[in-house]
């Protein structure tokens, strides 16, 4: 093996696995040569370091500092690297395993000696190289000083120079304690002034502090008096009142949401007729059908195909008045318990002393009620029956139509705009101390009948054609009985709408009811001009006083 292939600080080759000889042809003389190139590279490392030592200490000035520096005891003679004697060859008798691994292991331990002993000798040249660096720059110095000293002149002029500069240094110094003491002066100046601000603020914070103490019991007795005045005036003032105008909004607009949704949902209704005939005989039809539509509604809509969204808004409007609006309903949310627990306060009522009237027990219900609505748990029940309303409902209008049956969320929309509504007004009209009543069927007439619709009642409803679909009027053309019958009515659109009087049985009608009508006779075509009909001549068709006749 050559010599460059043994790097410093690398161990030789070892292989523990196999035994060295296995892979040479001449296992003796591999050992033999392993060994010397160990020692001969180990040998080389030492003088090399040694040269390099002694060429550093040569390398300086040679004056007086340098012979100190030679002589100095800070600097240690280089220990002379141990040698190992040479080992006596073996014959090719010794060569057994055993005898092999035992040099191996000798070999490398010397080589770890060497190695340990090399590292430590770089170490050591690394400290004197150290030492010997500063040692030469303190013999600079030493050059320098003595140089100066030794010219006389220069040095004097090196003297005054370091005075001329020191005394610049103490005028400097002067200017800048006069300036501080200017400076002083003026912060002191200030300070007084800062002074005296302080104790005319303090004195007037002190004033100020005694205006707000009276200030603030002054406060506090004006406050007890305003406190007492709003007790007076809440015992005095009735409780907020909601405006008929406000109920009436919300009841056409509810009624208009209905309107809207069938227009935009049912604008394709020619699959109702089929479904409507399967109502009274289908076991598997929804209840609420079978309950709102009966045979005469049904028989009405063979005559007119057009009548389905009215049947629509029927269905959806009575569903509402039986679910959510309807006159026994305490409160659309509210929970049977708490219902009969406070209608039992309110009868109690009525035995205390003093007597109260109905208008205070219809104050303490409605700030009762506003107060429940508050509740989160109120507000949740509320909002679940809501949902319960809206799928019933949504699961009978499939039925009717059953083009809509593949909207996922067509609930929800119906939900949205008409069951939520309507779940508002009739808790703003429960809220209320005046009492509504909502009446879905049609009030005896002027006739005495509450199925026959006469020429007089188109005053008192908004009646409706259930053929045309559209409102008539006074003038409308009409065929009228001697009894003055026009129709037969088939179905509320809208109900009426009451405010009950507290004194009477009677109401005060807010919004008059949708009445849908089948006419004994078609309505006619009203005649434009009707005031040119009464210049008519006979010469219009070519009778006498006709001009192009003559």
């Amino acid at each position: 093996m050559p010599d460059d292939d043994i790097e410093l600080g690398q161990s030789p080759p070892d292989k523990k696995s196999d035994h060295p000889f296995l892979d040479s042809s001449e296992p003796e003389s591999f050992y033999r040569e392993a060994r010397d190139a160990v020692h001969a590279k180990g040998m080389e490392m030492i003088l090399q370091c040694e040269q390099h030592r002694n060429h550093n200490f040569l390398a300086g000035e040679k004056d007086a500092s340098s012979k100190e520096i030679m002589d100095s005891p800070s600097i240690k003679p280089a220990i002379p690297p141990r040698t190992q004697k040479p080992r006596a060859r073996r014959s090719t008798d010794d060569l057994d395993p055993r005898h092999l691994e035992k040099e191996n292991a000798s070999l490398r331990k010397d080589y770890e000696e060497i190695r340990r002993d090399l590292k430590s000798t770089w170490k050591e040249n690394r400290e004197q190289a150290l030492e010997l660096r500063d040692l030469k720059k303190q013999n600079t110095h030493l050059k320098e000083s003595i140089r100066t000293q030794a010219d006389p002149k220069s040095y004097k002029d090196q003297i005054l120079s370091e005075r001329r500069k020191f005394y610049e240094h103490v005028d400097m110094l002067d200017e800048h304690i006069n300036h501080l003491k200017h400076q002083l002066e003026k912060k002191q100046l200030h300070m007084d002034q800062l002074t005296f601000q302080t104790r005319e603020a303090n004195e007037e914070k002190a004033n100020h502090e005694s205006k707000l103490q009276t200030l603030q019991k002054q406060n506090a007795r004006l406050n007890e008096d305003l406190t007492e005045c709003r007790d007076d005036i809440l015992r005095l003032q009735p409780s907020s009142q909601i405006p008929d105008s406000k109920i009436v909004d919300e009841y056409a607009n509810v009624y208009q949401q209905i309107a809207s949704w069938v227009d935009d949902e049912a604008e394709d209704s020619s699959a109702m007729e089929t479904q409507l005939e399967k109502i009274l005989t289908d076991k598997d039809a929804p209840q609420l059908l079978k309950t709102c539509l009966d045979s005469d509604i049904i028989r009405a809509t063979r005559k007119h195909s057009d009548a389905e969204p009215l049947i629509l808004r029927y269905v959806i409007q009575t569903h509402l008045h039986q679910r959510i609006l309807a006159d026994d309903l305490y409160l659309f949310g509210l929970d049977d318990h708490s219902v009969t627990l406070l209608r039992t306060i309110a009868h109690s009522m009525e035995d205390l002393e003093p007597k109260r009237d109905a208008l205070t027990i219809q104050r303490w219900r409605s700030e009762t009620l506003q107060a429940l609505a508050k509740i989160d748990g109120f507000q949740t029940e509320q909002q679940r029956q809501a949902t319960t309303v809206s799928k019933d409902l949504w699961s009978a209008l499939i039925y009717l139509l059953p083009e809509i049956s593949s909207q996922e969320t067509g609930w929800k929309r119906l939900h949205d705009t008409v069951i939520m509504p309507a779940v508002h007004l009739a808790t703003n009209m429960r809220f209320s101390t005046s009492c509504y009543r909502i009446i879905p069927h049609l009030p005896r007439n002027s006739g005495g009948h509450n199925n026959v619709i006469y020429h007089p009642d188109i005053q008192r409803y908004t009646v409706l054609d259930v053929a045309t679909q559209k409102v008539l009027r006074q003038d409308s053309v009409l065929k009228i009985a001697e009894d003055g019958r026009i129709g037969e009515h088939v179905m509320v659109i809208q109900p009426l709408l009451l405010r009950m009087q507290r004194d009477s049985n009677g109401g005060i009608a807010l919004c008059k009811p949708i009445v849908a009508v089948r006419l004994d006779e078609p309505m006619a075509r009203r005649a434009k001009g009707v005031k040119a009909l009464a210049g008519w001549t006979s010469s219009w068709f070519g009778g006498e006083g006709d001009p192009s006749r003559t």
